[in-house]
């Protein structure tokens, strides 16, 4: 059997996907060994980058230009897995046929050293204290929309610099396991309650300026905290279930967090789903959009 044929186009494919998905290892399906690791080291070396900004992006210094770099790592992602996948495919389209016996044991090996590879750094930045998450709701309206992917900043300094006004994610309290977005609103030591719609902070009614209609019924506000922080948020002109609610005094740790949709959020305002939050329980602050339905959204800072 002739044992220099072009592989078919199903091995080429394969080839393709296993780079797309994971920069080099296709290369190594197509015994391309020494591309292989050139792709997986310029993988690394922009996820690294990746790492390196998200460590210095604290509310301080998160600037547009960080943005744009940002985003610029982004689409060198996608087009060093996009390379990556054109290039197995060709390497296996032109070679020889990479089923060929022989040849099995180096590509598994150099495929275990890859995927371990890339899962080690994929767990490594996640140990830096940043991550990324999916909106799944409509809770955070207008500032996160369904589908929205962001990153969150959960360093050290980011957690001790967490005040009233930024946006977080948190870990449910009744579950410690499901991940939840909402904003901070009020820190240990304050009191909290809704009266007939409107937010009260130590006995205090917090600012709201009418910015006009949001849609049918729906009205779009802007908060001010006490502390100077402002934000928009949806209010339904027919009010909803959790206009009225009992005062709140945080204890030592605790943290309250309420949904930006004021009629479409389960928060901190009821006590037997979410209720106040201990500080433990806060995975990090989010920072960045870098995916959304809308594309002028990607980029932009959460705030």
């Amino acid at each position: 059997m002739d044992q220099t044929r072009p592989a078919g186009r199903a091995p080429a494919l394969w080839a393709a996907l296993l780079s797309l998905f994971v920069p080099g290892l296709g290369q190594v399906y197509a015994r391309r060994l020494r591309a292989a690791v050139l792709f997986a080291v310029a993988s690394i070396a922009i996820a690294a980058a990746f790492v390196v900004l998200l460590q210095a992006s604290d509310r301080a210094t998160l600037t547009p230009r960080m943005l744009a770099v940002f985003l610029a790592l982004a689409l060198a992602t996608l087009g060093l897995n996009c390379a990556a996948a054109l290039h197995a495919w060709r390497a296996v389209r032109r070679g020889r046929d990479p089923a060929r016996p022989g040849w099995r044991r180096s590509t598994w090996t150099w495929g275990v050293v890859l995927v371990a590879i890339s899962l080690g750094f994929e767990l490594f930045p996640d140990d830096l204290g940043w991550n990324a998450f999916s909106v799944p709701s409509s809770s955070m309206l207008p500032t996160l929309e369904v589908g929205d992917r962001f990153v969150t900043v959960g360093t050290g300094a980011a957690l001790a610099a967490l005040a009233p006004g930024d946006v977080a994610v948190f870990l449910l309290p009744r579950d410690r396991v499901t991940d939840y977005v909402k904003r901070l609103v009020a820190m240990p030591g304050q009191t909290v309650e809704m009266r007939r719609g409107r937010l009260w902070i130590d006995g205090r009614e917090v600012p709201q300026a009418d910015l006009g209609a949001a849609g049918p019924g729906v009205r779009r506000l802007r908060l001010t905290l006490p502390n100077g922080r402002s934000y928009e948020v949806l209010k339904s002109e027919a009010g909803g279930q959790l206009d009225d609610t009992p005062a709140i005094t945080l204890g030592p740790g605790q943290l309250f967090f309420m949904g930006d949709n004021l009629d479409n959020s389960m928060d901190s305002r009821v006590p037997s789903a979410v209720g106040p939050v201990a500080r433990e329980l806060v995975v990090g602050r989010a920072a960045v959009i870098f995916w959304s339905r809308d594309r002028g959204r990607i980029g932009s800072e959460v705030k």
